[in-house]
């Protein structure tokens, strides 16, 4: 275990107020930053796409990531901070998971679950073919074609035969929940108009007239405690499913610092060819971006990052500004959403999209030299 660098404990005061979703109890939180480094040996660790093909596994003990051009898999031994063990995928053949199939989940039994169109496979670590779900079969209707995409495949903790997919339609951009019976091959379905309010701030884009995408709001999605927690990043608000009683309700907060949703509303289209799309873009980042919750068993936490992002005039090659720095917002929450503090963390001016909570510690992917490490916020009591 390498250890880059330490910074001092950072102590943050934060306004007394009562707990109404404006801001928190009177109280102080104090954290210490500290980097970490993976030693990989004497081989080359795949950074090139940011940990952003990459699943932690369910007891936090080991991630692995994957090379999308090169299907080799690498675990990532966290306890230990060193590299276990590559592993080759095949993209073709009986053992194959796709040219283009990147997306995958850790199952509770070690396993790995593929996704992408009409293909929801499951393999062992040593790259063998264990299990066709076949939810494109089981769910036709919904994931029989291409023209919607399963954004994420749940299996249940307390029932493997349970599986829930969180979903997109690409026609209306609806999403919607199956609820999966993989014993019986049955399922339900419920559409999710709780999203329809990102609409506001997505802007079609177009190619000579043409329509050529979209760009809009991202909806992160993660499973805790047997629900499913999944939150809008132009919106200051978590939607719960809970497994147990098939409901889903919405938690909001309005504070002083985040508001209550983003302020900047995009035009509802672009023609590319004019380059208005890198202004529109630069307005977004600038703008609040509430990031996904990880929750801390620990402590009985759920922590939020939100992230506004500064931007000079240099232009990159996709022709878009280049972010220079941002400022990086942190919220506490307790366990049933009561919002207990947050607050600006100037010793931090980016923000990474892999973030996960191990050992009563924020960990955040780094890049440091080429070489892979996590930048760990600690709660110091």
């Amino acid at each position: 275990m390498r250890y880059l660098f330490l910074f001092a404990i950072i102590p943050f005061l934060f306004s007394c107020s009562k707990t109404d979703d404006k801001g928190g109890f009177s109280g102080e939180i104090k954290l210490s930053i500290d980097t970490v480094m993976v030693d990989a040996g004497e081989e080359f660790l795949s950074l090139n796409y940011d940990l952003n093909f990459s699943a932690l596994a369910p007891d936090k003990s080991y991630l692995i990531n994957l090379n999308p051009e090169t299907h080799v898999a690498e675990k990532i031994d966290l306890n230990n901070l060193v590299l276990s063990k590559k592993i080759q995928f095949e993209k073709e053949g009986p053992n194959g998971v796709g040219q283009r199939t990147v997306n995958f989940s850790i199952l509770p039994d070690d396993r790995l679950l593929f996704r992408n169109y009409m293909f929801y496979k499951v393999f062992d670590q040593n790259a063998q073919l264990t299990e066709d779900l076949e939810l494109e079969k089981i769910a036709p209707d919904y994931l029989g074609d291409s023209e919607r995409y399963a954004l994420q495949v749940f299996q249940s903790d307390d029932d493997p035969n349970r599986v829930i997919v969180f979903g997109l339609k690409w026609e209306n951009y609806t999403y919607f929940l199956l609820d999966i019976d993989l014993e019986n091959r049955t399922y339900t379905a419920e559409d999710l108009p709780v999203f329809e309010k990102g609409k506001e701030f997505r802007t079609n884009i177009l190619y000579n007239g043409n329509p050529a995408g979209g760009y809009g709001p991202s909806i992160y999605s993660t499973l805790e405690k047997g629900k499913i927690y999944f939150n809008m990043n132009a919106f200051n608000q978590v939607h719960i499913f809970d497994l147990e009683s098939d409901s889903l309700y919405t938690k909001s907060w309005d504070t002083p610092l985040l508001g209550a949703k983003r302020t900047y509303v995009p035009p509802k289209e672009v023609e590319m060819t004019t380059g208005e799309l890198k202004e529109i873009t630069r307005k977004a980042g600038e703008d609040v971006s509430y990031k996904h919750f990880v929750w801390d068993e620990s402590k009985k936490r759920f922590y939020r990052f939100s992230i506004k992002q500064k931007f000079g005039e240099e232009i990159d090659e996709y022709d878009e500004y280049v972010a220079i720095g941002a400022d990086v917002f942190l919220s506490v929450f307790d366990e049933d959403f009561n919002l207990v503090s947050e607050q600006l963390i100037p010793e931090l001016n980016e923000l990474s999209n892999k973030y996960f909570v191990k050992d009563g510690a924020i960990w955040m992917y780094s890049n440091i030299d080429d070489e892979l490490a996590f930048t760990r916020i600690n709660f110091v009591d």
